[in-house]
C-alpha cells in the first residue's frame, strides 16, 4: 500500500516545507510587525496558489508524475502551509478579545487561499 518511496519523498518535501514555512513567517514578522498573523497569511496564500499550479498540471494536463505530486503536494506544502497554525492564531485572538482582527484573519485567509488556488489552477492553464 505504502513504498517506503513514496514515504521518503513525503518525508523530504514535509521537512523542506517546514523549513520554508519558519524562514517565510520568522522573516514576514519581523518586517510587518506581530499585531496580525501576516506570515502565515503569506504562507497559506501562497501555499494554495502553489497547490492549484501543482494539481492542474499534474492531474489534468499530466505533466508533473505522482512522485513529484507526492514530494511538492504532499510532502512540501503539507508542511509549509499552515492551518493549524492559523486556528491557533485565531483562537488567541479571539481570547485576546481582538475580535476585528480575529474576523479579518478567516477572512483574509480563506478568501485569498481559496483565490490563489484558482490562480494557481488557471496560472497551469495556460501553459
Amino acid at each position: 500500500m505504502f513504498s517506503l518511496n513514496n514515504l521518503l519523498l513525503v518525508f523530504i518535501g514535509g521537512g523542506i516545507g517546514s523549513i520554508s514555512r519558519y524562514i517565510a513567517t520568522t522573516l514576514i514578522g519581523s518586517v510587518a510587525g506581530t499585531f496580525f498573523p501576516f506570515g502565515t497569511l503569506f504562507v497559506n496564500v501562497t501555499g494554495s496558489f502553489i497547490m492549484g499550479f501543482i494539481m492542474m498540471l499534474g492531474i489534468t494536463a499530466s505533466l508533473i508524475p505522482e512522485h513529484l505530486r507526492l514530494l511538492l503536494a504532499i510532502g512540501f506544502l503539507g508542511g509549509f502551509t499552515t492551518f493549524s497554525s492559523f486556528s491557533m492564531e485565531t483562537l488567541l485572538l479571539l481570547k485576546g478579545e481582538s475580535f476585528f482582527y480575529a474576523g479579518a484573519n478567516i477572512a483574509a485567509n480563506m478568501l485569498l487561499s481559496l483565490t490563489a488556488t484558482w490562480l494557481g489552477w488557471l496560472a497551469a492553464r495556460m501553459l
